[in-house]
Order: C-alpha cells, then structure tokens, then sequence
C-alpha cells in the first residue's frame, strides 16, 4: 500500500514539473511568436513611415494656395513634430489630425486610409 502511495506522489510530481516545463515552453514560444509578429508588421511597411508618406501625399492634394499652412510636413522634422499631428506614445503613428480650422481645399488622397 506505501508503494502504491510513493508511485501516486511520483506520478504528481512528475506531472507537475512536466506541467511548469510545458508553461515555461508556452510563454517562451508566445513571447517568441509576438516578437515575429512585431517583425511581420514592420517589414510590411506598418510603421511609422507608412503614415509620413500617407500625409505628404494628402499634402500633395491640398490647394496650392493653403498647402503653406503645412510647411512643417516634410521630411526634415519628425512626423510626430508636425503641426496639428499627434501621435500615440508608444508606437509613434499617428493617432489624430487636427484640420478642422485650416480651412483646406483640394482633393483628399485614397492614401490617407493608410494612417494607423
């Protein structure tokens, strides 16, 4: 009967380390699997570039005559620096515009759906 209790407990045991192990595995593998992703994304082009070249372009759209008013888009200032541009925090793409009182004309560029 004590050996039959001692085979339970290794058996628990066992389990239990094969358990941690296979925990320890699985968040190795998902941090692993988050890390590719975040490669994935990044090699797509889904990244901060992708909204610089998405609002040159609706730049590009804007009248002539009010396209001044965004002299501060281009390529010389980082696009979170830009005027009436704001950007999340962590992931520096852009998370509003705010043209409301610019009183822009033009033709508003399909690219701007590219924007985060």
């Amino acid at each position: 009967y004590q050996c039959i209790i001692l085979y339970k407990l290794h058996f628990v045991r066992l389990f239990i380390l094969t358990f941690l192990q296979n925990m320890r595995s699985m968040k190795l593998f998902l941090l692993l699997l988050a890390f590719i992703a975040l490669m994935l994304l990044e090699s797509y082009g889904f990244s901060d570039e992708t909204d610089r070249q998405a609002l040159l372009e609706f730049k590009s759209q804007v009248s002539e005559s009010k396209r001044v008013v965004l002299s501060s888009w281009n390529h010389s200032y980082p696009l979170c620096n830009w005027d009436w541009v704001t950007c999340g925090r962590k992931h520096k793409r852009v998370t509003r515009l705010d043209l409301k009182d610019l009183q822009l004309g033009g033709v508003i560029s399909p690219s701007i759906g590219n924007l985060s």
